[in-house]
């Protein structure tokens, strides 16, 4: 590696990457390479299906693509071994809000910033195709309502941040709950990683020229949006 590439060198990228890793490889221990190579395939809207992962598509997302990934990215799992009881972290299911808003989201992203809320709503995979994105109507369900954003602002909150994601494209919204402006930050998508990840990894056919620094440059504008020690500049 030369000096230049040293000095590119992300270790939060390349967090991402590793933890990118555990979606393709639990389709190979399932021996669905095929239905994963449905679902990363450009232009194809297959979803995922339930009867192929033995469980709720929405939960085994969640569970081997959504949850790594937001480690790689700096929120810690409160169960894992590296929790210390400080520091960013995700909160699955929140009741936090449950005085002033009947729905939930999916997950709650906590000690990132003390001027952020950052809520996420999360889908299945490929369920965020162009003509139906689930999780991000979701988001700004929230964004939307006025009592939500009103309690907030009573908590001293500064910003709302909204992520809509299927573990596959993420999309990154703000609210500034004093001047009730929002607005869509960032959109990304990481498909084009994933499959060139499982190309390498032997789970879905086909050869792939990409090398590891090719995903990590890949997925630099994901990161630079949307990991926790990025997150609070990028809204404020």
């Amino acid at each position: 590696m030369t000096d230049s590439q040293l000095k590119e060198f992300d270790p939060v990228a390349e967090r991402v990457r590793q933890q990118l890793r555990t979606f393709p490889l639990k389709f190979r221990e399932l021996g669905e390479g095929g239905k994963l190579s449905q679902i990363l395939t450009a232009g194809e809207t297959q979803t995922l299906q339930g009867p192929y992962v033995g469980q709720q598509p929405e939960v085994f997302t969640e569970q081997y693509l959504i949850e790594p990934v937001l480690a790689g990215l700096g929120y810690r799992n409160p169960a894992s071994v590296e929790y210390d009881g400080t520091g960013p972290h995700f909160v699955r299911r929140p009741t936090t809000f449950r005085s002033v808003e009947s729905k939930r989201p999916d997950y709650l992203l906590k000690q990132v910033d003390p001027a952020l809320v950052c809520i996420l709503e999360s889908k299945a995979a490929n369920r965020e195709q162009k003509a139906t994105r689930a999780a991000t109507n979701d988001i700004r369900e929230y964004i939307e309502v006025n009592a939500f954003c009103k309690y907030l602002r009573q908590m001293e909150h500064e910003y709302m941040v909204a992520i809509g994601t299927d573990g596959l494209r993420w999309t990154l919204w703000r609210s500034n709950l004093h001047t009730d402006k929002e607005e869509e930050v960032c959109r990304v998508d990481l498909t084009d990683e994933l499959r060139a990840i499982a190309k390498r990894l032997n789970v879905i056919e086909g050869q792939t020229d990409r090398t590891a620094d090719d995903i990590r440059n890949g997925i630099k504008e994901f990161v630079d949006h949307f990991a926790a020690d990025r997150l609070p500049s990028v809204v404020k």
